[in-house]
């Protein structure tokens, strides 16, 4: 389940703009809580903006049930 999103800007791109957003699953063993790095890149190969994901590893059935 995501938890936070950080994302920071480094440069504008054009309205008709293409970028392709990419991240990396993070290193290490099973944790509770995993933050994959994420990258925006321009068509030209300009990195446009930078950040993280912050997931939680749940339980689902605890999680439907509400009981979390």
């Amino acid at each position: 389940m995501g938890t936070a999103v950080r994302v920071r800007q480094l440069r504008a791109t054009g309205v008709d703009g293409r970028i392709e957003v990419g991240a990396r699953p993070p290193s290490g063993g099973a944790e509770r809580r995993l933050a994959f790095a994420a990258r925006a890149v321009e068509a030209a190969g300009r990195l446009v903006a930078e950040g993280e994901s912050e997931r939680a590893v749940v339980n689902l059935r605890r999680f439907l049930e509400g009981d979390l």
